[in-house]
């Protein structure tokens, strides 16, 4: 109660290891005077069968450091659409790599893949969604779909509750877990992956009225691939004109000839670094701390000392003389006489 929790049935979880003996509806009954009145939404529920689709979904969960700062952990929620079966996991950050590492634990987890996965549509995995079935995916996200052999889908935008499965269980999480005391991110995963298991997975459902690890045996999901997708950071970086490009505040060197073009970094979770140009690799590097460089002595040489001017792009300019007027030789032997200038 500490925390300003109101689900009944976590507290009911936390005063029974404290002695009490009632029973859930006198608690549901105390606490109803302290509940806040919810406006509910209209929304068309829909069912899938077994293994045809999971929907994934992020949620900011807000915490106090021990410096007394306030921080934001984000939570990777994805649920199997027939079963309810789900898998959950808090990471630091909410951008690509972490939510593909998320994702990918996920699939692991359930020991195979959907035929399809709905998402919103975060940054990450969405260039754009037209609202009218055309949707623009980040190559990455599109390239790992591809690779696991499931049909990535978004949510029309602004309608984030077409995915009602997932949006729930986010909510589900914030009131049957969250908050809760930790020490690092290891550790509130270990709580989370403890509270799955033998909290969320094993009640009854409130719309199945079955357990989904019960569902989960009727499941049929696609095989997972022999291989783990490797993953990486991708962006596009300009090389310096000291044949470097920056990542990360660290420099990495690249061969002079690719001097101002643009170029595809990809850095790899192993540690590997990558610049490609054209669809080829010309560099390879390990990750270096920041404010550190990797430099390949080879990448300068043969570059030119000095270029000549005429392939510089400066187009010469032309100097010349006052306009003069142009007079017959008679006049000046005139003036030379004395005589006046008719």
């Amino acid at each position: 109660m500490r925390f300003g929790v109101l689900n009944a049935e976590r507290i009911l979880r936390e005063i029974r290891e404290q002695g009490y003996t009632g029973g859930i509806t006198v608690l549901r009954e105390f606490m109803h005077p302290l509940r806040p009145v919810v406006s509910a939404k209209a929304t068309v529920r829909f069912e899938t069968a077994p293994g045809e689709q999971a929907q994934i979904d992020l949620g900011a969960f807000p915490y106090i450091d021990t410096t007394e700062n306030r921080r934001t952990l984000w939570c990777f929620a994805m649920v199997l659409s027939y079963s309810r079966m789900l898998y959950l996991e808090f990471i630091k950050a909410s951008d690509q790599l972490h939510i593909l590492q998320a994702l990918r634990n996920a699939v692991e987890f359930f020991g195979g893949v959907p035929k399809c996965v709905l998402s919103d549509n975060c940054a990450p995995l969405v260039l754009s969604n037209d609202g009218r079935g055309h949707v623009d995916w980040q190559p990455a996200y599109l390239d790992f779909a591809k690779y696991y052999g499931f049909v990535p889908k978004a949510c029309r935008p602004y309608r984030s509750r077409t995915k009602g499965k997932v949006e729930r269980p986010i909510r589900y999480i914030r009131d049957s877990f969250w908050p809760t005391t930790f020490v690092d991110l290891a550790d509130v995963n270990q709580q989370a992956f403890i509270w799955r298991d033998t909290v969320a997975n094993v009640r009854i459902h409130g719309t199945t009225h079955e357990r989904p690890q019960t569902r989960f045996t009727e499941e049929r999901l696609q095989r997972l691939p022999d291989h783990r997708y490797p993953l990486a950071y991708t962006a596009l970086r300009k090389v310096l004109n000291d044949c470097r490009i920056s990542w990360n505040a660290s420099l990495y060197s690249v061969p002079w000839q690719y001097v101002g073009k643009s170029v595809l970094v990809r850095a790899y979770e192993t540690g590997l670094l990558q610049i490609e140009y054209g669809g080829q690799v010309i560099a390879e590097h390990r990750v270096v701390d920041k404010h550190q460089a990797s430099i390949d002595s080879g990448h300068v040489k043969g570059i030119p000392m000095d270029t000549p001017r005429h392939s510089r792009g400066k187009v010469a300019g032309l100097q010349v003389g006052p306009d003069v007027e142009q007079r017959d030789l008679d006049i000046y032997e005139q003036i030379a006489s004395g005589g006046r200038l008719q």
